[in-house]
């Protein structure tokens, strides 16, 4: 088993998760996984980069080979919205491996698919984070995420309640 930290890259404040997760399992199961960590549906393309190559045959590698290295692992998803996830190795433990990855700690609400990419997510933050109501966007952003949406909310038994869901 290891733990792997799962990062939104340029959020701010930083929108992570750490899971723990059998090492043996490729990237395309992998990938099931990150979609479940961030509640996504899994809606769109995606693809990998390993040293700044492209991965072809996801099915051929291991999450554990990819991280074997000091080289985070990049995973985009959506090629419109463009939402970069680093995935970096945070420990190994000896614990015997698991059916189902399991999720430690994490910060931040997951961005909504098809909202932007996280240049437009945070500035919907923003606009919400003023209350900017004469904006004329402001009435759309609050129906759509809801006027007291929590973008620091995160709630680790969901996205564990979502691995149990999986088929690995």
């Amino acid at each position: 088993m290891i733990d792997v930290k799962l990062s939104i890259t340029n959020s701010k404040p930083e929108i992570y998760r750490i899971i723990r997760v059998d090492e043996n399992i490729n990237l395309q199961f992998f990938h099931e996984v990150i979609q479940a960590t961030f509640e996504w549906s899994n809606a769109h393309s995606h693809f990998y980069k390993i040293d700044k190559n492209i991965v072809k045959n996801e099915e051929d590698i291991a999450l554990g080979d990819a991280l074997t290295s000091k080289i985070p692992i990049i995973y985009v998803y959506d090629l419109a919205d463009f939402w970069i996830i680093e995935i970096t190795l945070v420990s190994q433990n000896t614990e015997t491996p698991g059916n189902k990855p399991v999720c430690l700690e994490g910060q931040g609400k997951s961005p909504p698919e098809d909202s932007g990419g996280i240049i437009n997510y945070c500035e919907v933050l923003e606009l919400l984070a003023k209350h900017i109501k004469g904006d004329r966007h402001y009435p759309l952003i609050a129906d759509w995420l809801g006027e007291h949406y929590n973008p620091n909310e995160f709630n680790c038994e969901q996205v564990n309640q979502n691995f149990k869901n999986l088929v690995l």
